[in-house]
């Protein structure tokens, strides 16, 4: 079979493995007419510095009817009742499918340690969520210092519901990417869908950084000294009043002094002097970052507003927009909803009312 026609039947092995929403078969009874239909697919993907990876597949399902919830408080049963019969069945998929990666990349690689839970996730609006989790032995491969993983992914399609993100161990640095994640940081990359990877992507390659034990060491030698820096650096970018802000919203910057009431030189106490620094305690907008500008605007807004709201307000592209606020709702800072063709973003806890006027889009 030519490289080509590998990478395919790769790709359609990968989808039906993991993008098939686990749902019981006729065989399990119950289930047999209910489906759970995923709002969300995450693959995320751990790797290990002997090439293998621990894989976790999260099917996230909004609990927002009857239907549904009855559908998935069923399924959550027979998957206590019997999980064998669910991984069972999706490691037949995923046995082929990495069968058909082991054949495109020449590296034996394996299917370990299979297991499958449900839980449902109490955020403002109510989840059901099923994890698949497993081991892929071999899924980087491992050259001197460096991982390079995706060669068992190539040309994976993720739809408007799928993301992918691929962690990488302590230690290690990433040296390229491609294509483009939609969102990154110092141990991790993800892309979101609608996405459609070329025949030689994904490509992500991670080396052994040299600095990586000064770096630990100094982390867990002053975890004192590191807030002593992020003050230095606020005073030197913003002056006294991004201190202060700091102080009043995260308590990081003389609190005790500010508490035993004592006096500042112009003879204010330290509470006096933090409410008189200005009219307006927030810092100036070019020291917050992305989604500080979301959180605030959001604060200031009563904790709803429409996500194109947010876009017009912080003179955003629309795609710039939807990525700083999945970073947000990854890290549970905040939940969206869809009503109608609107996106509608909340803070934790800000109940959803049955409808967003006008106000939230001035």
């Amino acid at each position: 079979m030519s490289t080509a026609r590998r990478r395919r039947a790769t790709v359609l092995a990968l989808v039906v493995a993991l993008l098939v929403v686990p749902v019981a078969g006729g065989q399990l009874g119950g289930l047999a007419q209910e489906q759970v239909d995923p709002d969300t697919v995450v693959l995320q993907v751990e790797l290990r510095a002997d090439g293998d990876a621990s894989w976790a597949v999260h099917y996230r399902t909004r609990l927002d009817d009857d239907n549904t919830t009855a559908a998935f408080e069923s399924l959550q049963a027979d998957v206590s009742a019997d999980p064998t019969a669910y991984t069972a069945d999706f490691g037949d998929r995923m046995n082929r499918t990495i069968a058909t990666a082991e054949n495109a990349t020449g590296r034996e690689m394996a299917l370990r340690n299979l297991t499958v839970a449900t839980e449902t996730e109490a955020l403002p609006q109510e989840y059901g969520v099923v994890t698949y989790r497993f081991e892929w032995t071999n899924f980087a491969a491992v050259e001197g210092d460096q991982l390079r993983a995706g060669d068992a992914l190539s040309g994976l399609y993720l739809d408007e519901e799928s993301t992918l993100r691929i962690d990488w161990p302590a230690g290690y640095e990433r040296t390229s990417v491609d294509p483009s994640p939609t969102r990154s940081d110092e141990q991790m990359v993800a892309w979101d869908g609608r996405l459609d990877f070329e025949s030689d992507e994904p490509r992500l390659v991670v080396s052994e950084s040299t600095t990586a034990g000064e770096t630990t060491t100094g982390a867990g030698d002053g975890g004192g000294d590191a807030w002593l820096l992020v003050v230095a650096t606020l005073l030197a970018a913003g002056g006294v009043v991004a201190l202060l802000w700091a102080n009043r919203r995260y308590g990081i910057a003389g609190g005790a002094a500010a508490d035993d009431g004592s006096e500042t030189p112009d003879g204010a106490t330290g509470e006096a002097t933090a409410e008189d620094a200005g009219d307006d305690p927030s810092p100036p907008p070019e020291l917050l970052s992305n989604e500080e500008r979301v959180l605030q605007l959001l604060d200031d807004s009563g904790g709803r507003l429409k996500q194109r709201a947010i876009a017009e307000r912080l003179d955003w592209t629309a795609a710039k927009t939807s990525q700083v606020i999945g970073d947000l709702r990854e890290e549970d800072e905040l939940e969206t909803f869809r009503i109608g063709r609107e996106n509608v973003v909340t803070l934790p806890g800000v109940d959803l009312a049955s409808d967003v006027g006008e106000d939230d889009e001035s």
